[in-house]
């Protein structure tokens, strides 16, 4: 699938929603981040970028208001929010996209255990697709939505340890367990996540060496994830400047 192809389809998910785009850019900066950190061969790379930029590209043959409700979804909304793999990827594998490539978008909604959209489970799930699911997870909890607030970056993170084995991949979990980057105590403590942010600014670097002129989306998003871990760090700097001020005040009264 071209470059230009892939740039003219974020730019209809960017038309149709800004904040789905986002979403796609930020998603495929994650799973391009975890595929480096868990060895997975260069050569599915360019097949991961672009299956993650365009996993969510069905949603725009969903209502918007479908989309943007922020209470329960009915049956017959929830029927339809769930066909957006498919959509997506029929369309996607029209405009030349490889079977990896629809694979990721087909299957991003599928469990390890089998609960998911299409009911693939264990290694049935293609291993694009799973390293997708856990990156659309994360992007989800930490990033605002019309039907949930975003949480912490550690929240989310302890929320992906608790679905091992269950949602997501045990074996991809275990894995990337072992980097300070997917452990919730990173993002808890202002000294730890200093450094978390400049490991974060060596891959702004890396990833450019890596895709070249596909890297584009992916420095945005990684700029962005940059401004939110600086955020981060200030209210734990904040919260840490204000227990010692609460104990001064204890201790002088």
């Amino acid at each position: 699938m071209q470059g230009d192809t892939v740039g003219k389809i974020l730019l209809e998910i960017k038309q149709f929603w800004p904040a789905l785009y986002f979403h796609s850019i930020a998603v495929a900066n994650i799973a391009c981040r975890m595929a480096f950190d868990l060895g997975i061969d260069a050569s599915h790379y360019q097949d991961l970028l672009i299956g993650a930029l365009l996993h969510d590209a069905g949603k725009m043959q969903v209502r918007r208001e479908i989309l943007t409700k922020p209470g329960p979804l009915t049956e017959a909304e929830w029927r339809q929010i769930k066909k957006h793999t498919d959509y997506g990827a029929d369309w996607v594998e029209q405009r030349g996209g490889n079977d990896e490539v629809v694979a990721v978008i087909r299957y991003h909604h599928e469990w390890w255990n089998g609960n998911g959209y299409a009911g693939l489970k264990y290694e049935q799930i293609p291993l694009l697709a799973r390293i997708v699911t856990i990156a659309d997870a994360l992007d989800a909890m930490t990033a605002s939505r019309p039907y949930r607030k975003t949480i912490a970056i550690s929240e989310a993170l302890l929320e992906v340890h608790t679905g091992k084995g269950l949602q997501f991949d045990p074996n991809i979990i275990t894995s990337l367990s072992q980097k300070a980057t997917y452990e919730p105590a990173t993002y808890q403590d202002p000294r730890t996540l200093a450094r978390q942010i400049q490991v974060e600014k060596e891959w702004l670097a890396r990833l450019i060496k890596i895709y070249g002129d596909l890297a584009h989306p992916l420095v945005i998003a990684q700029s962005h994830w940059l401004d939110k871990l600086i955020v981060t760090i200030y209210k734990l700097q904040e919260g840490k400047r204000g227990k010692n001020l609460s104990l001064w005040e204890k201790e002088n009264h």
